[in-house]
């Protein structure tokens, strides 16, 4: 055979893995796309040489192995793929800001959070913006949870100012979810960075819980350690407040360090790595309890000292749900997936044929 014969080149070029979060970070969803592209040509050589083996052949052997490559490459592609959704899962969170020691200390917790995953099941991590009461009122509908700590005034750490709250009812109401965390514990206050078993893992679990619904979550710490006390700010019962007419009747205050998981609620996520201990003797745990009698709310913590009462209460609908983001977060979006495998088969069928 001369050298002026006709060979086959391929290239498969670069592989583009990724995601686009929409526009609505409520919504959870990611918009994955996958870039794949081979390229046929034909190049006639001049100078290179060539096999004795007949055309043919060559041909045959070079459509192989350019379809091995597009296997392979899309097999690394979906793997890439579903590494890359396992690990997206995050959540924004909005956390109502008090002082400057005060937001420092949320954002070491934000930061923290995805060190917390007591199942091995996966964690999340936080996009936190600080809405402190002075500043504009945000989108609401823009966050998966919203957080407020703590309504007390105390030292050059908390200093709760409930205006921004209650200037805002209508908004946030539009925007609320299908899941609400309530209690009388001070989580925020108690907060070290250590102890997961204990303030750290109680404050991840909530958030990641609450924002783990449909629409904005909500967490409330205690708004104070009794009523009409100086350092206490009373939101709750408020008139403006959107939590009044489902708490009004419901609410009691009083001190405790013995808060205990029931049995029933001890397996939920929103109680993982979470004991009865650990809840307990924090120098006071809690300051607040409610009515187990509340509708629409189930005990996930009990007043180990007050009967009848409960320290932490959720949306009963959904407190048994999970910790892990939306679902869509989690799992592929199916018309990609299908797309992926389905051109992986018809190589593998064009090769059979070949």
């Amino acid at each position: 055979m001369n050298n002026r014969s006709n060979r086959i080149f391929t290239e498969v070029s670069t592989i583009t893995v990724g995601w686009v979060e929409e526009p609505k970070p409520n919504n959870n969803r990611y918009n994955f796309f996958v870039g794949l592209r081979c390229r046929f040509f034909m190049l006639r050589s001049k100078t290179q040489p060539t096999s004795n083996l007949p055309r043919e052949i060559i041909m045959s052997n070079q459509k192989h192995r350019l379809i091995n490559q597009a296997i392979l490459a899309i097999a690394t592609t979906f793997g890439l793929f579903s590494a890359s959704v396992a690990n997206a899962a995050s959540l924004n969170v909005l956390w109502y800001g008090q002082t400057d020691a005060y937001n420092a200390k949320m954002s070491q917790l934000a930061a923290q959070a995805p060190t917390f995953d007591p199942e091995g099941d996966g964690s999340l991590d936080w996009n936190l913006t600080i809405w402190n009461p002075q500043d504009p009122a945000p989108n609401f509908s823009d966050y998966d949870v919203f957080v407020i700590g703590t309504a007390v005034k105390v030292g050059n750490f908390f200093d709760f100012d409930s205006t921004g709250i209650l200037n805002n009812k209508e908004a946030i109401s539009a925007a609320r979810g299908s899941r609400t965390f309530l209690t009388g514990q001070d989580a925020d206050s108690h907060y070290t960075g250590s102890r997961p078993n204990g303030p750290l893992g109680f404050f991840v679990n909530a958030v990641n819980w609450a924002g783990s619904g449909e629409g904005m979550g909500i967490v409330a710490l205690t708004d104070g350690v009794g009523p009409h006390h100086p350092i206490s700010r009373d939101w709750w019962l408020n008139d403006r407040s959107f939590l009044k007419d489902e708490l009004e009747g419901y609410v009691t205050y009083f001190d405790t360090d013995n808060v205990v998981i029931p049995t029933a609620t001890s397996d939920f996520p929103v109680n993982a790595g979470l004991t009865t201990a650990g809840l307990s003797n924090w120098v006071t745990s809690s300051h607040a309890a409610f009515n187990k009698s509340i509708p629409g709310y189930l005990s996930i913590n009990d007043a180990g000292s007050l009967p009848g009462y409960a320290v932490t209460i959720v949306t009963a609908s959904e407190a048994d749900g999970g910790t892990g983001g939306q679902e869509t977060k989690s799992v592929p979006e199916p018309t990609s997936t299908v797309a992926i495998v389905s051109l992986a088969i018809a190589l593998f069928k064009c090769k059979r044929r070949s």
